[in-house]
């Protein structure tokens, strides 16, 4: 033959030819289906007996279906592909969803249907000259073969085992790591941090026991010298509480204990706690919302956030400068915002603090130091009691820290 059959349109008539076939077959219209059948039409089925070497025989097979089943066939194609086997036939591929009525009222799901036909030229037309149906074994995805399936399946339950496996060796070595960098971070902060206050006090006191007679009738030095120590004091009970309130926070032993609670009220003990470190700036501490909000969380961890908030915000606020606290309810949570004018940070600092462990800590506004620690306690915390919060800032401008805690 010198026509190209297999150009774009004879495609595409191949594909029209078998539809016709199809149409009729899923309406359950008898005649038409059986004019779209070529003279030596064969057929292989899903059925253990569907085997029809010759026309007549596949037809018993068609016959005994339209009696099972007479209502028409719902059905999607998914995938279809045509081959070239010669000028004179052509092979189709049909992945399609199936779903077929019984008389009994049952729907049968085909799923995944595999359709392969022949399609001869035959008489000046296209005719389904060949077809084999086959349903998957259920769970079967494409390119699986039944016999191979069990085999495929204890393959795949191990592989998913040994990925598990190194996912758990991944991630235990993540936490080694983690734990590793903690303990000799911690180690730092606690020989340092923790020694210069107590080398500050005995520095201090061995100065006013040397010079006790010269100075004893001057109390100005004394009190100057007081002042020192309770400034030591204060920035060593800072120290020693975040240390402790961090460790409190990394342990699996924490106990959630929610109760009734006013939140004005743990807000104000928190602040009463920072008051005289506030006053030592002169930074004022503002709440702003008149608002009454009761809800059931641990007081004890909520408190220990918001006194770490506050505190931050103080040790980054300059002299004469404000904090505002605002809260009210917004939705299923409780949302507190504790924001300041202070030094601020960048994006790349704020990403840090959230991925860390212990941060290395940034002088206050009047040098004040810190552990690192606050943020992460913080962030550890909040997650204990199922509550979120998101840091804005910007540098120079100050920051604002946003907290949303469920109400039950």
């Amino acid at each position: 033959m010198t026509e190209n059959r297999f150009s774009t349109i004879k495609y595409q008539e191949i594909i029209s030819a078998y539809f016709e076939y199809f149409y009729s077959y899923t309406n359950r219209n008898w005649q038409a289906m059986v004019g779209r059948i070529a003279k030596d039409f064969t057929m292989f089925g899903t059925g253990i007996d569907e085997i029809g070497l010759s026309k007549e025989e596949t037809l018993l097979f068609f016959t005994r279906e339209f009696e099972q089943s007479p209502t028409p066939i719902e059905f999607e194609i998914k995938e279809l592909k045509v081959f070239k086997i010669n000028e004179e036939l052509a092979y189709l591929m049909i992945l399609m969803d199936m779903k077929i009525s019984m008389p009994n009222d049952e729907i049968r799901k085909c799923p995944n249907n595999r359709t392969t036909a022949i399609m001869a030229y035959e008489e000046g037309e296209w005719k389904l000259h060949h077809g084999h149906w086959s349903q998957p074994a259920e769970g079967q995805e494409i390119g699986e073969s039944i016999p191979y399936k069990l085999l495929k399946v204890k393959n795949k339950e191990l592989e998913e085992k040994v990925r598990e496996r190194t996912k758990e060796i991944e991630k235990q070595n993540i936490e080694l790591h983690k734990l590793n960098k903690t303990k000799t971070d911690l180690l730092s902060i606690i020989s340092h941090d923790l020694r210069s206050p107590f080398n500050a006090f005995m520095g201090l006191t061995d100065i006013m026991l040397l010079n006790f007679n010269e100075n004893i009738k001057e109390p100005e030095y004394f009190r100057k010298q007081i002042e020192l120590i309770n400034e030591r004091a204060t920035n060593l009970f800072n120290v020693a509480d975040t240390l402790l309130n961090w460790a409190w926070s990394q342990t699996e032993e924490i106990v959630v204990k929610k109760e009734r609670i006013n939140l004005e009220i743990i807000i104000n003990n928190q602040i009463n706690i920072l008051k005289d470190i506030a006053q030592s700036k002169d930074v004022e501490i503002e709440i702003l919302s008149k608002e009454e909000i009761n809800f059931n969380t641990d007081p004890k961890i909520l408190g220990i956030i918001i006194r770490n908030l506050i505190s931050n915000s103080i040790k980054y606020s300059h002299k004469g400068k404000s904090i505002t606290i605002d809260y009210f309810a917004k939705g299923t949570n409780v949302v507190i915002e504790i924001s300041d004018s202070g030094v601020g940070m960048d994006n790349d600092k704020i990403r840090e603090i959230l991925a860390s462990n212990i941060n290395t800590s940034t002088l206050g506004t009047q040098e004040e130091k810190g552990t690192g620690l606050g943020l992460n306690i913080c962030k550890s915390l909040i997650d204990k009691i199922g509550g979120r919060f998101f840091i804005s800032s910007k540098k120079n401008k100050g920051t604002s820290v946003t907290i949303y805690i469920p109400k039950k």
